[in-house]
């Protein structure tokens, strides 16, 4: 036990050092993360390579919350157009969540709490009892929900993996499309668009609220 602790506190140690001395390009990184101008042309100068670039950052900003995955969509819209974009993006967040629902439900809650907070994965736990593919098609699109928890989520539950596919699917879908969409025409950013946004979210919350009533009255009726 003694052995373990030193080992532990080693590693630490030197993880602290190599943070230390590795500060400026890792803030840099950060840096690039959050600037869709460097995002754009980064992935532009990759050249042929940078589909698969873009394809590997959007699977991995399901597992790290640092990088912002909504700026990688537009910036797919930008660099590769509507199609090219819509359909990198959506493939990319759905191989990236059903990888996490894989191995949420393979490996449990300690491995989803290494890459999501405790107390994020039990109040939206407590939110999905009961709920079914409209609540995580939902929960994957509204931006004000922790969407790629929502993955973590649905492995700890009961859903299969083909519903949550098609949930997944769904919901990764209409969040690309309107995202991307976004990135496409940002030279020329049409008013139809905010107002389908706005609309979008506005459908989003009622059917948010619809789905905590539903899941009220099912646990009255169960109550009888």
């Amino acid at each position: 036990m003694l052995a373990r602790k030193i080992i532990l506190a080693v590693v630490v140690l030197i993880a602290l050092i190599a943070l230390w001395f590795y500060r400026e390009p890792i803030g840099a990184s950060l840096y690039w993360f959050g600037n869709l101008d460097a995002v754009i042309e980064s992935i532009r100068g990759y050249g042929l390579w940078g589909p698969v670039i873009l394809v590997l950052l959007f699977i991995l900003q399901v597992f790290l919350a640092f990088i912002p995955g909504q700026a990688l969509m537009i910036g797919s819209g930008v660099i590769y157009g509507f199609f090219g974009g819509f359909l990198l993006t959506w493939t990319s967040l759905v191989i990236g969540g059903q990888i996490a629902f894989w191995l949420s439900r393979k490996f449990g809650r300690p491995f989803a709490e290494k890459w999501i907070a405790p107390e994020t994965l039990n109040r939206w736990d407590k939110s999905a009892t009961g709920q079914g593919m409209a609540f995580y098609t939902i929960s994957l699109v509204m931006p004000f929900v922790p969407n790629d928890a929502m993955c973590y989520v649905a492995g700890l539950g009961s859903m299969s993996f083909k519903r949550f596919l098609l949930a997944n699917m769904l919901g990764r879908g209409i969040a690309a499309l309107l995202t991307v969409t976004v990135g496409a025409h940002l030279d020329k950013f049409p008013v139809l668009i905010w107002v389908f946004l706005v609309g979008f979210i506005v459908l989003g919350i009622a059917g948010w609220v619809f789905a905590k009533r539903m899941q009220k009255i099912n646990k009255s009726i169960d109550s009888f």
